[in-house]
């Protein structure tokens, strides 16, 4: 790879790794930060690929309570790095390997939680004094603490040679990678079955049917015809608000929204 890949690599791990705790820009999301890490390397359709695939496996995946779910910053980087990169693992290898990573990924968050109550106690500190500026250093530390724990795998990941840990993969039984390829893809059919429960709706099943038979029926790119789906969603949107609009705008009342409108206001 080249130094200006190598940089924005460390530059994307870092970022997600920070994301991951701060949940802000959604940069963590596999989706995200896989389409990135192959735009840094040159091969952005393996890591669009692998993101959407890993985003359907951890769309179920959240914190409950004091319960930190697997992490999913560190797999997304570390497995586009060896899909994506000179390692070209193929995505049934690379998404073997985010299982694994997401458990490690886990067991360091939950570790570095841990070791920076003492800066949050001193950022209490500091909001009681009003010492602002102290308050955002101590949260830029702890967020940069995070950061390195996406960043310095990254970076040991680096260091091993392509060809050692493509010879590695490839020593693994056929029947192993088969078999986590069919669970995995049983749990991504269970992640995009979670996703459709939770936009249910009267009003989208039509879109759902027609998406659907657009894609098995025609030869359609996938990328072209998910992009004319945002176009015709976002002016649904914007046809619908603006009919709300005018409607709130003579009578002012509740009752002019429709049952989609009014089950969005009870989520």
């Amino acid at each position: 790879m080249s130094v200006v890949s190598i940089i924005l690599i460390l530059l994307v791990a870092f970022v997600v790794g920070m994301d991951g705790i701060l949940d802000e820009w959604q940069m963590y999301q596999p989706i995200v930060a896989c389409t990135l890490v192959g735009l840094a390397v040159g091969n952005p359709a393996a890591g669009i690929i692998l993101g959407a695939t890993l985003q359907m496996i951890t769309i179920g995946w959240i914190n409950i309570g004091a319960s930190v779910a697997p992490d999913i910053a560190l797999p997304s980087v570390v497995s586009a790095l060896l899909v994506c990169g000179p390692a070209a693992l193929s995505i049934k290898h690379g998404i073997a390997l985010a299982i694994p990573l997401a458990v490690i990924g886990q067991l360091l968050s939950v570790s570095i939680r841990k070791s920076i109550v003492k800066l949050v106690h001193d950022a209490d500190d500091a909001a009681e004094k009003a010492e602002i500026a102290r308050m955002d250093r101590i949260h830029l530390l702890s967020l940069g603490i995070q950061g390195l724990r996406v960043l310095i795998p990254t970076v040991l990941v680096m260091l091993i040679s392509p060809q050692y840990i493509h010879q590695l993969m490839q020593q693994v039984p056929a029947v192993i990678t088969n078999g986590i390829a069919v669970s995995i893809g049983m749990v991504a059919a269970v992640g995009f079955a979670n996703l459709i429960n939770m936009m249910v709706s009267k009003s989208l099943w039509i879109w759902f049917v027609v998406g659907f038979l657009l894609a098995i029926f025609t030869d359609v790119n996938i990328f072209v015809l998910a992009g004319f789906g945002l176009i015709v969603a976002i002016s649904f949107v914007w046809i619908v608000s603006r009919r709300h609009g005018d409607s709130n705008g003579t009578s002012g009342d509740d009752d002019d929204l429709d049952d989609f409108d009014k089950e969005l206001d009870d989520l």
